[in-house]
């Protein structure tokens, strides 16, 4: 019998089973390949640490050049390097107009401007074959001190630190997309508020602010699935078990509002824009502090464990629960039932 595959991320078991056996000549400078919860490529080339990384827009409908320079910029981010140069491809469904592919690469020069970053090339065409725009984005970046971090790094006993707050991204997609149907729920102050979070997807200055700080031995960029399924990927990719407090993980109101008003769970929507941090205990009110100061809000909200210990999100209360390999995204969620309604 077949295996339908679900909407969102390839399941971890069809990733092993079948992209990671099919990966052509291994090379001794690929340092860092494909594997779970990897954020990119890390390769020698010509005496320089060259970080690759490649991720498409899928699940929004607006602002998509904005999101693509940044979602794989904070990739690169993620070992240690400045993002420098960024491809993509554009695909527009048939009937689109000048003026859509105009608004799409405003926002590509906007973003890549903010961050220092050039257009470097890419490809646009229109087809028949979707309905919607779509961008496969790929983001190149050099590792400026000749070292890179991965997300295997983690060591048993690291503080699990994270950026900003749960599900950035997804609200303000969603804030975005399904303004309207916000409107019958939340007043227009909130819905505005939940899309300018389009501003703090970025995590590049997050990242490198705690390198600056020292004592950091892994970072992790949490999307798809949320903060929960970016633990989850992180704790894998470092073969440790994790402790999550619950009730510390950072969530704005303005996610509160939106996920209360259509039934989310803010842990499980994209969460570009927030960076997991693995890092010494004895540093992690150092690197707190930093990113602080830079006006970049971190909470200690974990610690990595030995694998025999599991990977729990655990409660005041005394309650708890297993975390489990990647699930659906609560964006995707949502436009599953929208669908159907």
């Amino acid at each position: 019998m077949k295996c339908r595959l679900p909407v969102g991320k390839v399941p971890v078991s069809s990733l092993r089973r079948i992209v990671f056996r099919n990966l052509g000549m291994p090379d001794s400078r690929l340092l860092v390949g494909p594997g779970i919860g990897e954020d990119a490529a890390v390769a020698k080339a010509g005496g320089r640490l060259t970080i690759l990384s490649t991720d498409p827009v899928t699940g929004a409908l607006k602002n998509l050049g904005w999101l693509s320079v940044h979602i794989n910029a904070n990739d690169v981010a993620t070992r240690g390097a400045r993002p420098k140069w960024y491809l993509c491809s554009i695909m527009l469904p048939e009937n689109s107009s000048e003026d859509t592919l105009r608004e799409i690469m405003r926002q590509i020069h906007r973003a890549c401007l903010s961050l220092r970053v050039t257009v470097a090339g890419g490809h646009s065409e229109v087809t028949s074959v979707i309905n919607r725009p779509v961008i496969v984005g790929f983001m190149v970046g050099e590792a400026e001190r000749g070292r890179y971090f991965s997300s295997s790094g983690a060591e048993a006993g690291d503080s699990l630190i994270v950026t900003k707050s749960s599900g950035i991204e997804g609200t303000a997609i969603i804030a975005t997309d399904f303004a309207e149907l916000l409107k019958e729920h939340l007043d227009s102050a909130t819905i505005r508020r939940a899309q300018l979070l389009y501003r703090r997807i970025s995590v590049v200055e997050d990242a490198l602010t705690a390198l600056d700080a020292g004592g950091v031995h892994a970072m992790h960029d949490p999307t798809e699935g949320g903060v929960l399924c970016g633990v989850w990927e992180f704790a894998e990719a470092s073969g440790l078990g994790v402790k999550i407090f619950g009730e510390d993980i950072p969530i704005l109101n303005e996610t509160k509002a939106v996920s209360k008003a259509l039934g989310l769970n803010p842990l499980r929507m994209m969460s570009s824009g927030s960076l997991l941090i693995a890092a010494r205990p004895s540093s992690s009110e150092r690197i707190i502090s930093r990113l602080s100061k830079k006006g970049i809000e971190a909470t200690l909200i974990g610690e990595f464990t030995d694998i025999k210990k599991g990977r729990k999100i655990v409660y005041r209360d005394g309650g708890s629960a297993d975390l489990k390999p990647p699930f659906p995204d609560e964006v995707y969620t949502l436009f599953k039932r929208l669908e159907g309604e």
